[in-house]
């Protein structure tokens, strides 16, 4: 019966780090991602995996050097406008390069998975995190589960989920979730 009522179509938005890529070194990396829309640098987390703990070596990001002698994050100091070619030296370890703007701040991704909703206009309100309360006037109900925190894209708008309720039929069985949403 809820279904029918929750007759609007949204998405959910998850944001991760713009990844180029993600697995074991070798010699010569083969990217598996793509080339962010704007200038870049690249992050580079060495981390030991079962089979793989050797992190001290280095890796080259075009014709810069990144040395390591642990497990660690390093970036690069070249602003890059195309994929580079990566190549790594003495290193047998799990590697993970990552995308972030020339000002260091990671370059996220949206990722949208689509969700039914029911939006309505709700004048109400939530207590923060620091017990201060906020007013909201949008409410959004769903049968999908989400967070505090979590990003909901209805149409054009984002709007980020404040507070979370469950809405259990008369057995106690979850029918469906109401959200309070800015």
């Amino acid at each position: 019966m809820i279904e029918s009522y929750l007759n609007q179509s949204a998405s959910k938005v998850v944001l991760s780090n713009h990844t180029l890529f993600d697995g074991t070194t070798s010699a010569s990396i083969t990217l598996t991602g793509n080339k962010p829309s704007v200038t870049f640098k690249c992050s580079i987390t060495l981390s030991p995996v079962t089979g793989h703990t050797d992190c001290v070596g280095d890796v080259y990001i075009n014709s810069e050097k990144i040395s390591f002698l642990q497990a660690t994050t390093k970036t690069t100091t070249t602003n890059l406008t195309a994929l580079p070619t990566i190549t790594t030296s003495n290193l047998d370890c799990h590697i993970k390069i990552t995308c972030i703007d020339t000002g260091n701040a990671p370059i996220q991704d949206e990722n949208l998975t689509s969700i039914a909703i029911r939006l309505e206009k709700y004048d109400s309100g939530y207590y923060d995190s620091t017990g201060l309360w906020k007013k909201t006037d949008t409410q959004i109900l769903s049968q999908t589960l989400l967070s505090i925190g979590d990003k909901v894209r209805y149409g054009t708008t984002d709007y980020t989920i404040r507070k979370v309720e469950d809405n259990p039929d008369l057995g106690g069985i979850t029918e469906f979730y109401s959200y309070l949403a800015n």
